[in-house]
């Protein structure tokens, strides 16, 4: 097979937002002279080659048996749903586990392409380098950007579930609908219509960008896991006052509430931005840790979905008072 001659492009959205250190890259760095830099360039190189290849590997382990639970549960299950809503739930899984699927395979061949193809070159400063073909970092882009995209917009379908009944919903669903937005139009702009940065605009603008992405999903991952956790633990805290424990029939445990919630793609989300914003070199393991984690926290949600055990419309405040009532009569009965 032949190196691929092709100039450097991204990818994956992570090498624009990633920052660079003030390094400028010189044949020096390799030939001994700098044996700081050349130490760090090959930590760097490390680090990105165990993201992708291993722990990311790894996250798209767990992402893809997740995926092929769903889609079999969702088969075999007896729950009542119309063929058109059963089609759609497929068709939610199967698309965000191939943009996955496409996301770790894009990045991971910019790696290869890096440090195999293109040693000197990519080793010649601590900040990552990708030398595949245009289409390859197009397609990848673009997938990771679908990605952001079905991740999201389950999310704020879980809020609009646990949420719909209250009062201050309509105010409480402004803000995820415009990070929603964020990740939306901006995308549209830096992975589809202006993809070719050296063309468009300078690389300032493409990073910046990217970043508003990157920090609109985070927002709203950030904002529906504190109302949604928020909302659920007050319910088991109701059931733990009247009960002496918490009911775990109504999906008020911890794990349900964690998974429920979105708190795992949260913590990684906050893992993944404190070492960015330190520029930490692990920010690029877990970036593409964060990738996977992206496609499998929708994925667990859908899990409870096909189960039949997912928080649901019918599950109201008046429904759990009811419930609770029920069973204080029946405890005192």
């Amino acid at each position: 097979m032949r190196p691929p001659s092709s100039p450097p492009t991204a990818l994956s959205p992570h090498t624009m937002l990633v920052k660079t250190r003030g390094i400028t890259p010189t044949p020096s760095i390799l030939d001994g002279s700098n044996p700081d830099l050349a130490a760090e360039a090959r930590f760097t190189a490390s680090i990105e080659i165990i993201g992708s290849m291993t722990v990311g590997g790894m996250f798209y382990g767990f992402a893809t048996a997740t995926a092929g639970i769903c889609a079999y549960t969702l088969i075999q299950s007896r729950q009542p749903r119309s063929r058109r809503r059963l089609a759609f739930l497929l068709a939610y899984i199967g698309v965000i586990w191939a943009a996955g699927t496409l996301d770790l395979a894009g990045v991971t061949w910019g790696r290869v392409c890096a440090i195999v193809y293109h040693p000197s070159e990519s080793l010649s400063t601590p900040d990552p380098q990708d030398y595949g073909p245009q289409a390859i970092g197009f397609v990848t882009n673009i997938a990771y950007w679908l990605i952001l995209l079905l991740s999201d917009a389950m999310m704020i379908w879980r809020f609009q579930v646990v949420w719909s009944d209250s009062a201050f919903f309509r105010y409480l669903v402004i803000f995820p609908i415009l990070c929603y937005l964020g990740v939306l139009v901006p995308g549209f702009f830096v992975f589809i219509l202006f993809d070719d940065a050296s063309i468009w605009w300078s690389a300032t603008v493409g990073a910046d960008l990217t970043t508003a992405v990157f920090l609109s999903s985070f927002c709203l991952n950030i904002y529906i896991t504190t109302l949604i956790s928020g909302r659920l633990i007050l319910y088991r805290r109701r059931f733990k006052n009247y009960l002496g424990s918490p009911d775990a029939k109504h999906y008020t445990s911890y794990g349900a509430i964690l998974v429920e919630s979105y708190s795992p793609l949260s913590f990684c989300s906050i893992a993944f931005f404190v070492t960015y914003f330190t520029d930490n070199p692990a920010q690029y393991m877990l970036a593409e840790v964060q990738d996977q984690m992206q496609v499998t926290a929708p994925l667990l949600v859908m899990l409870r979905v096909s189960h039949g055990i997912a928080w649901d419309s019918s599950m109201t405040p008046q429904s759990v008072e009811a419930a609770v009532d029920r069973a204080v009569e029946a405890a005192l009965g």
